[in-house]
């Protein structure tokens, strides 16, 4: 019998594949069942009161010694509420977008689940979460973060206890109270304050709506955020008004994420049938941005500017170390139970907090005799308006702007109303931009004459609704008719009604400044100074957060550090002459004409601008990037945290050139946290360590979160680093930072002014701290009249009380590989025969890194025969008797005053003369020489008056020259680097 063959079809391969995975789908799907219910049923009893409790466990921060030195509150964050003050709207928008089934379901929701994997895999809209409310609720109360499936699986499990524990709105109360609402508003009353300026009872529809929208991501979705003002672009941002929050003001913009989210959950709850056809179309239309009224945030004196710095780097950390988002590590912050051990030193930080409250004491004395304001350059115009020096308003006197009552106002001639009704605004005090119309700020002069500076706001006036009209800001009637409070008109004059615009009647003390103090051997922050305080008030952190321009405090870590490293010496000698940019002189000095040729440590002492921009030119400004990142200038790995602005950031706009690099001139600027960061390089040895404010974060479980280990990065060697360590103590001993010499304390640093002297600095060290000090007016268009030998007497009375009952330190440790060599300053090389004869004292002895010390002989000094009558080279004819040796120097490259508008340096009376005595010739040698004339025994007279005594010429136009204002338009050619570590001649 003959047997058929089995055929193989594609249709049974096909049924035994659906056989075989079905198999494996019901082998694996028990095994991952049997695995759940393993972790569900391992989940402890829950306690469902501590979702009715406080909300959290208080973070705690201690500091390097233990103690405690604050209980982080979140009190201004959060404000309870029950659920029978949050209206119907609000608890339907919120279950509408986030748990539509949440009045049915048992704590989890199958149904939900799979409708949001469906509707995502359909329209890519994700708007509808799968997790429930409860879900949510449970995530944040019991449980960590964590992705992970124990985490998911023990989540439903609590979910559906809790459920049973509670009821439904008991659990919709403490979700409602918890939720993060963005702008550090936590629960829906902090957040109908904080976008709306009133009570959860008191919200419409709308306005339930926009918060609702919140909660799927806190960062995306708030109605409006913040900016600081130099990021605000008024041609793509809406302004919905200003905020001052601890002395920064700070513009929130119009978030449309938000409105378009809004509308979502509004047709959501139409879907639902949680509002009718009428109110859902008349919600719809409903301008957004209208109804965004920012609250100011009244922030207590809870803390000092130290523990504020250590939890936002504790955020910034968690961020960093797990992938949170700033909410998640926040609500760590605020409510995991940490204990942060900080750096801090109390006893140094209140001795600092203490210097400034004497601020004024310790830098003017006794100011009843002096002038207000204290320390600034403040210039009014004929109003008594504060003006820059371009004569353009910086602030109004308080008067001109606000009236007796505390209102702002238009005088008569500043407004009118035009035919329409529209009001026109023609006014200094209103400035209008694309979105908005700003009030100009005003100053006023407290009782210490102190100068303080007030923040205004916007009028509340949609960008629509108004416009520029030849001048006039023209604003619709129709926006006057919506909003009747805005003002009043009495006696002519047109009053804003107070609540409409928003006034910081407390002000801010100018001048202001910031301190910070490191320990740099093991990089901690030990105290820090963030402003001076006005009436206890806390104040924007300036030694942390902001950016000032570092002046002439840049050239030790952004030229002479990297010059060092590359072979130039401290007896390197640069040449102060001359320089153009763009056909006009530039850089110019802090003095007045040029020194001529100094070594690279008096150039550092005397802080000299063009020998900073030489010595730039001749390393290469783009050489200097690679040490600007290892010291934390410039952080590679968060370029969003850096304030240097790089080639590949902005090629047309950044801070690769000498005016950033060399003078401090940068696109932002450093903080004083930064700047002082940067130097650890220079004062450990050449070893940044980038500085911490805590060394460990510990979790509720007595987990570690977070651990500060000092992690060094070798920017260069350590001689290097001691020769430019020892520069900087020479500045302070020999140079322009004498004021900042602490006593019986080797002291180390630089002085920094920018422009105008809007910027003063000293950063410097001890062996023991390194610490930086500014000061300037928060506003730089106000310049302060004096210079950075008051930032270096602050720091010196800071640092000196931080180094009480330390033992005195006279000299800094020495590396092995320091030697020590005489040389010649003016050539840097070893000194010649003629540089001892040179009258200025040239010959000195100097430090070097071994291998750099010069080999070769001085080749500048030369000695030639002068002329003493015309101060020319001798020629044959000068009488002998007038002829003298004498050593001068002769510049390699050449200097020549005529290429440079007959600009002479200082040092010009030592340069070898290059022209040779016109004043004597064979002409006048036989006239001198004749014996017929001057043979005394020949007894005729009359050859005396026939042939009269020769009377020398003029030779005034020889000697000077005008000198004292001489035209600066001759570029000066860069300087040749150093070839070679046996010979650095930066002119060969």
């Amino acid at each position: 019998m003959r047997h058929r063959n089995k055929v193989f079809t594609i249709t049974k391969l096909v049924r035994y594949f659906i056989y075989i995975t079905l198999i494996i789908m019901i082998v694996f799907g028990t095994l991952f069942a049997l695995a759940g219910l393993k972790i569900m049923s391992q989940v402890d009893a829950i306690d469902p009161r501590i979702v009715n409790m406080d909300l959290n466990e208080t973070s705690i921060i201690y500091d390097q010694d233990g103690n405690l030195i604050e209980k982080i509150a979140t009190a201004e964050y959060r404000t309870m509420i029950g659920i029978q003050d949050m209206p119907k709207n609000l608890t339907n928008a919120f279950i509408a977008i986030e748990d539509e089934r949440f009045r049915d379901h048992v704590g989890i929701d199958p149904h939900g689940i799979l409708a949001s994997l469906y509707q995502a895999y359909k329209t890519g809209d994700n708007a509808r979460g799968a997790s429930t409310i409860t879900q949510q609720l449970v995530k944040n109360t019991f449980l960590t973060p964590a992705r992970t499936l124990e985490r998911k699986l023990k989540e439903a499990e609590i979910s559906i206890q809790l459920e049973k524990m509670l009821t439904k709105d008991q659990i919709l109360e403490a979700y409602l109270n918890r939720v993060s609402m963005g702008q550090n508003a936590y629960g829906v009353e902090e957040a109908a304050q904080t976008y709306f300026n009133k009570h959860a009872k008191d919200l419409d529809v709308v306005e339930c709506a926009m918060l609702a929208s919140i909660v799927k991501n806190p960062n995306t979705y708030p109605p409006f955020y913040r900016v600081a003002p130099n990021n605000f672009d008024q041609n793509t941002m809406e302004k919905v008004g200003t905020i001052d929050i601890l002395g920064q003001t700070y513009m929130l913009v119009f978030n449309p994420e938000n409105e378009n989210r809004a509308n979502a959950v509004l047709r959501k709850m139409h879907e639902l049938e949680m509002i009718t056809d009428s109110e859902y179309e008349t919600a719809k239309k409903v301008d957004k941005k209208s109804l965004l009224k920012p609250a100011e945030k009244k922030q207590n004196q809870i803390t000092n500017y130290f523990a504020d710095y250590v939890k936002d780097r504790v955020v910034e950390d968690l961020q960093d170390k797990y992938g949170w988002t700033k909410s998640r590590a926040q609500d760590e912050l605020f409510y995991g139970g940490l204990k942060i051990y900080s750096t801090i030193d109390m006893k140094l930080q209140k001795q600092v907090e203490e210097d400034y409250k004497k601020f004024n004491e310790i830098l003017v004395g006794d100011t009843t005799k002096l002038k207000a304001p204290l320390l600034l350059d403040m210039t009014l115009d004929q109003y008594g308006n504060i003006i820059d020096s371009n004569g353009k308003l910086v602030f109004l006197n308080k008067a001109n702007v606000i009236s007796t009552d505390s209102r702002i106002y238009l005088t008569q001639d500043e407004f009118k109303f035009a035919d329409n009704g529209d009001l026109m605004i023609k006014s200094v005090k209103m400035i209008p931009y694309q979105s908005n119309i700003d009030v100009m700020d005003y100053f006023t002069i407290d009782n210490s004459k102190n100068l303080q500076t007030h923040t205004i706001g916007s009028l509340p006036i949609k960008k629509d609704d108004f416009n520029v009209d030849n001048g006039w800001i023209r604003i619709n009637k129709s926006a006057l008719d919506e909003n009747k409070k805005l003002f009043e008109i009495k006696d002519n004059v047109l009053y804003f009604n107070e609540g409409q615009i928003f006034i910081n009647k407390d002000g801010v003390v100018q001048p202001q400044s910031a301190s910070i103090i490191i320990d740099y051997k093991n990089g901690h922050i030990v105290a820090m100074a963030g402003g001076r305080d006005v009436d206890g008030r806390r104040i924007f952190n300036r030694a942390t957060n902001s950016q000032r321009q570092p002046g002439s405090a840049i050239k030790p870590i952004g030229v002479y550090l990297e010059a060092l490293d590359k072979g130039f010496t401290a007896a390197t000698p640069i040449d102060d002459v001359p320089m153009t940019l763009n056909g006009s002189p530039w850089p110019n000095n802090w003095y007045s004409g040029y020194k001529g040729i100094t070594s690279l440590r008096y150039a550092v002492e005397q802080s000299i601008n063009t020998s900073a921009v030489t010595t730039l030119n001749a390393i290469g400004a783009r050489n200097v990037i690679p040490y600007l990142e290892k010291m934390n200038i410039i952080d590679k790995a968060h370029p969003d945290r850096d304030t240097f602005v790089t080639k590949e950031e902005n090629e047309k706009y950044n801070d690769e050139n000498a005016s950033a690099l060399a003078l401090g001139g940068m696109t932002k600027g450093l903080s004083p946290l930064r700047l002082a960061s940067a130097y650890s390089a220079i004062a450990n040895d050449g070893k940044f360590i980038n500085p911490s404010p805590y060394t460990k974060v510990i979790d509720n479980d007595g987990k570690v979160l977070l651990e500060f280990k000092p992690e060094p990065i070798q920017v260069v060697s350590p001689q290097t680093a001691y020769i430019m360590k020892d520069i900087l103590r020479t500045v302070v001993t020999n140079g322009l930072g004498k004021a900042a010499q602490v006593p019986n304390q080797v002291t180390a640093g630089k002085t920094g002014t920018t422009q105008y002297t809007a910027d003063l600095w000293f950063v410097g060290f001890t062996d023991y701290y390194l610490g930086a000090t500014w000061i300037g007016s928060d506003t730089p268009r106000i310049t302060m009249n004096k210079n950075s030998m008051i930032a270096a007497q602050m720091w010196q009375n800071i640092m000196t009380k931080a180094h009480e009952g330390k033992e005195p330190v006279s000299a800094f440790n020495r590396p092995d590989g320091i030697i020590k060599s005489s040389v010649c300053t003016i050539s840097g090389k070893l000194p010649g025969e003629f540089c001892s004869q040179d009258p200025r004292g040239v010959v000195k002895t100097e430090i070097f890194v071994k291998g750099t010390e010069p080999k070769q002989v001085c080749d500048l000094h030369v000695s030639a025969e002068i002329c003493e009558e015309s101060g020319k080279l001798a020629n044959e004819f000068c009488p002998e008797d007038k002829k003298v040796m004498k050593v001068f120097v002769q510049r390699k490259p050449a200097y020549n005053p005529e290429m440079h508008g007959g600009i002479m340096p200082a040092d010009w009376v030592y340069e070898l003369p290059t022209e040779t005595c016109d004043i004597h010739n064979a002409e006048t040698v036989d006239e001198e020489e004749s014996p017929e004339i001057f043979n005394p025994d020949v007894e005729n007279p009359n050859l005396i008056e026939e042939f009269p005594h020769h009377k020398p010429g003029n030779n005034e136009d020889n000697e000077g020259g005008d000198n004292e204002n001489p035209p600066e338009d001759i570029e000066l050619p860069p300087p040749t680097p150093p070839r070679d570590n046996s010979s650095v001649d930066l002119f060969e």
